[in-house]
């Protein structure tokens, strides 16, 4: 069963770049400013289009809405957590060729951003105003988790409130946590239940072969994209001492992160403000 899961999602995958259109020079050379709901979606989701626009001279910002102060609320004090998870960020964001200026972070609290939908989009708004970005880049709207959604809406408000034409570039993190990109029955306490339910919305991923229609190659900067996510050390590795810490190479049993680190990174786009 796991041979024929990983042939399904690689025939989707391939099925989901075929009926997708490539970025062209005009796509690598926009300007973009990346939307994450928590420090390493941004390079969980889009940071090898990130790496290959600062490396061609883009201007590119980034801006964290949540602090990410609940992912292991359980172990450390938020507040230290949250100076540690910004610190990672700023450090993903120059290891992706970029620097501590090009951030922003908003300090929504971690799991609340529901809540502040309408302070989301107003803060937005007011960068996207300064940094007039030809291109903005957020996490899907068909994603499961709540602060995900959430900071989807605040930038679709953000881009209404801005007012110019923009291309929006929607990418998937949290979306393929789902069979057959990982299997249904997850040693992760409470993931079951969220790859089933993202399963049957998504018809097992074959939805996805129509709402994907661009899609980027980053197989030669995969290991600008590695490295950049080694950055965010609180999800990636466990402290000495603390084996129940939880990382991302245990979602799936590594199968969540394989797919996020693989040669293409997918996205649904469309015209705003047109």
């Amino acid at each position: 069963m796991h041979d024929v899961r990983h042939t399904i999602g690689a025939m989707l995958d391939r099925a989901m770049c075929n009926q997708s259109h490539p970025f062209d020079v005009a796509d690598w050379q926009a300007s973009a400013v990346i939307i994450a709901p928590h420090p390493d979606d941004e390079t969980l989701g889009c940071g090898g289009v990130a790496s290959k626009k600062l490396s061609s001279g883009a201007d590119v910002q980034f801006i964290f809405v949540t602090d990410g102060s609940a992912s292991h609320a359980n172990r450390v004090d938020g507040e230290a957590l949250r100076i540690i998870r910004e610190g990672e960020a700023i450090e993903a964001v120059c290891r992706l060729g970029g620097s501590a200026d090009r951030v922003r972070f908003l300090r929504v609290p971690d799991g609340m951003a529901k809540h502040h939908v309408g302070k989301i989009a107003e803060a937005i708004a007011e960068l996207l105003l300064v940094w007039q970005p030809q291109t903005v880049f957020v996490t899907h709207a068909k994603e499961p988790p709540a602060d995900h959604v959430a900071t989807n809406l605040g930038a679709r408000g953000a881009l209404h409130l801005y007012g110019r034409r923009v291309t929006v570039f929607e990418y998937p993190v949290w979306y393929w946590y789902q069979w057959p990109w990982v299997r249904l029955h997850d040693r992760v306490l409470g993931f079951n239940r969220t790859a089933l339910r993202q399963t049957v919305r998504t018809l097992a991923g074959l939805r996805g072969v129509k709402m994907f229609n661009s899609h980027a190659f980053i197989g030669d900067v995969i290991d600008a994209k590695r490295h950049a996510l080694a950055a965010h050390r609180s999800q990636m590795e466990r402290p000495a001492g603390l084996d129940d810490w939880p990382i991302l190479a245990d979602v799936g049993g590594g199968d969540f992160l394989n797919r996020l680190l693989s040669e293409h990174e997918i996205f649904t786009r469309y015209e705003l403000n047109a």
